[in-house]
């Protein structure tokens, strides 16, 4: 009796380390798809100095409706982003939202962070962008 008490706690220590064990295994694989997907999404994005010269549109779902950007690309890459419209948006959370497109520019990708605080903008002017390289492409 004594010996199945020393082996109970030995059993219940291995089987809390498989769980930790499994646990973190199915973590890290779930970890490494999700890496997988974000670098294919990236390098679609990236796509520095591989896009069409030219000026294209794209629109996106913001917070208060459409938003509508202009896209200059020169040489292949990124040169300007204008805002075409934006009627029904939040002037704070925009003017905030706004500043993710010197980010766009300077790393020359759509795959940028929101803004904090104007999520809702930030998204709808970064898949407006998107949607404007996809037309680049």
């Amino acid at each position: 009796m004594k010996q199945l008490k020393k082996y109970k706690h030995f059993l219940m220590r291995l089987l809390n380390l498989v769980l930790i064990v499994g646990v973190c295994f199915a973590y890290h694989n779930i970890a490494t798809i999700r890496a997988e997907k974000e670098a294919k999404i990236a390098a679609e994005n990236s796509g520095s100095g591989s896009w069409k010269d030219g000026t294209y549109e794209g629109s996106g779902q913001g917070f208060g409706g459409q938003i509508v950007v202009s896209v200059t690309i020169k040489n292949g890459s990124i040169d300007d982003i204008q805002i075409k419209e934006a009627k029904n948006e939040d002037s704070a959370y925009f003017n905030n939202a706004k500043k993710i497109i010197d980010t766009m520019k300077q790393k020359q990708t759509a795959d940028v962070d929101v803004a904090s605080g104007a999520t809702y903008s930030s998204k709808g002017i970064i898949a407006a962008v998107q949607n404007a390289l996809k037309e680049a492409s």
